[in-house]
C-alpha cells in the first residue's frame, strides 16, 4: 500500500498531540516529519513536546524546529488551558536525537522539491513556517499536493470576538499561505466545526477505561482541557480542535458535503479584527476560489473514527453499542 506522505506543522499542545497520535496510528499516512512552531507555548516548549510525542508512539520520524516568533510578533502563552508544558504535565520522555539541526522552513522545501505533488501538509498550529516557506520559494510551495489547516472561524472567534488563536498569532502568515489557495488546495477546519464536535464526559471515560496505556496517558493529557471547561462552561467535556483536523484528512466523509463550501477567503491583518477570517460563502465577490471550508460536522462519527484509528474495531463496536454522547 502506498502511503500518504505527510508534514505535520504544528505547536504542541494537547489537541496537536491528539492528532500527531492519530495519524501516526493510521495505516496509509506516513509521517516524514513533524515541524514545530511558537504558538501554544514557545518554541523551546513546543518543540520539546513534538520529541516526547515522537518516543512516546517510538515513531520513525524526525523534529524540525521552525519560527520562534510570528511575522506580527506576536506572543501569547496558553499554559491556562494546555497546561505549563503544554502536554497537560503528563511525564514523558524524549530522545534528542530525533530533532535534526535542519531549519523547519528548509526542510519543507526540500521534502516538497523531492516529491512534488505528494507532501500533505498538516498544520495544527500558526502557519509561520509555511508563510516563510511560501515566500523563499512560492514555486516550489505551490507543488504541495494539499494542506489541512485548523484554524479561523467563519461566525466566532475564541482568543477575541472574531478571531481564532491559531490564525490570530500569526495573521499575515495566514494571507501569506491562503495566496498559493489557488494552485494547492487549503481546507480550513474552523471553530464553527470544531465546537461543533465535543467529546462528553462519557466519551473521554471510554477512552480512559478501554484506550489501555495510551488511552489513560492521553486522558490525563486533557485534565486542563477538562478543568477549562468546567470552569468557564460547566462542562464535563472539552472541545479538541486540532484532532478534527487530522480525522477530516483521514476521512473527509466526517464533514458533510453538503456543508463544505469552495470560497475565497481573507484574513484581517490589522486592528481589532486581526486574524479574522472573512469567507465568501455566497461568491459575492466573485473572486477565485482560494479555501475549501466545511461548516458541519457528524459530531459521533468523528469520534468513532477517532477511537477505530487509536483502539481497533472492537473497541469502537464496544463504544458504539454502551456509550451514549
Amino acid at each position: 500500500m502506498d502511503k500518504r506522505k505527510i508534514i505535520f506543522d504544528t505547536d504542541p499542545g494537547i489537541d496537536d498531540a491528539y492528532g500527531i497520535i492519530a495519524a501516526m496510528k493510521q495505516p496509509d499516512m506516513d509521517v516524514l516529519g513533524i515541524c514545530t512552531v511558537a504558538g501554544n507555548k514557545g518554541i523551546e516548549f513546543t518543540t520539546t513536546n513534538a520529541l516526547k510525542l515522537v518516543h512516546l508512539m517510538d515513531y520513525d520520524c524526525m523534529v524540525y524546529k521552525g519560527a520562534g516568533e510570528s511575522m506580527l510578533k506576536v506572543s501569547e502563552d496558553a499554559g491556562a488551558t494546555h497546561g505549563a508544558d503544554g502536554l497537560g504535565g503528563v511525564k514523558l520522555d524524549y530522545d534528542e536525537s530525533k530533532l535534526s539541526d535542519m531549519h523547519a522552513v528548509d526542510y519543507i522545501l526540500e521534502t516538497v522539491k523531492a516529491n512534488p505533488g505528494e507532501i500533505e501538509i498538516i498544520a495544527l498550529g500558526p502557519v509561520t513556517n509555511i508563510a516563510l516557506a511560501i515566500e523563499k520559494d512560492p514555486e516550489t510551495m505551490k507543488k504541495v499536493k494539499v494542506i489541512w489547516t485548523m484554524g479561523g472561524g467563519v461566525h466566532r472567534g475564541n482568543i477575541t470576538p472574531v478571531a481564532e488563536f491559531n490564525y490570530w498569532y500569526d495573521a499575515k502568515a495566514v494571507e501569506i499561505m491562503f495566496s498559493i489557495g489557488t494552485d494547492v488546495p487549503i481546507h480550513m477546519i474552523g471553530l464553527d466545526v470544531t465546537h461543533a464536535s465535543v467529546f462528553t464526559g462519557n466519551d473521554l471515560t471510554f477512552m480512559k477505561l478501554e484506550g489501555g496505556k495510551l488511552g489513560e496517558i492521553l486522558f490525563e493529557m486533557v485534565g486542563p482541557y477538562i478543568e477549562s471547561y468546567w470552569k468557564h462552561s460547566r462542562y464535563t467535556g472539552c472541545v479538541i480542535h486540532d484532532l478534527l483536523t487530522v480525522i477530516y484528512a483521514i476521512d473527509q466523509s466526517v464533514c458533510p458535503e453538503e456543508g463544505i463550501y469552495h470560497s475565497n477567503l481573507r484574513v484581517s491583518t490589522k486592528g481589532i479584527t486581526i486574524g479574522q477570517t472573512v469567507v465568501d460563502l455566497v461568491n459575492s465577490w466573485k473572486l477565485p476560489v482560494n479555501s475549501i471550508v466545511p461548516m458541519k460536522v457528524d459530531s459521533r462519527k468523528y469520534k468513532e473514527i477517532f477511537f477505530e484509528v487509536l483502539f481497533g474495531k472492537e473497541k469502537v463496536e464496544l463504544y458504539k453499542k454502551h456509550v451514549k454522547s
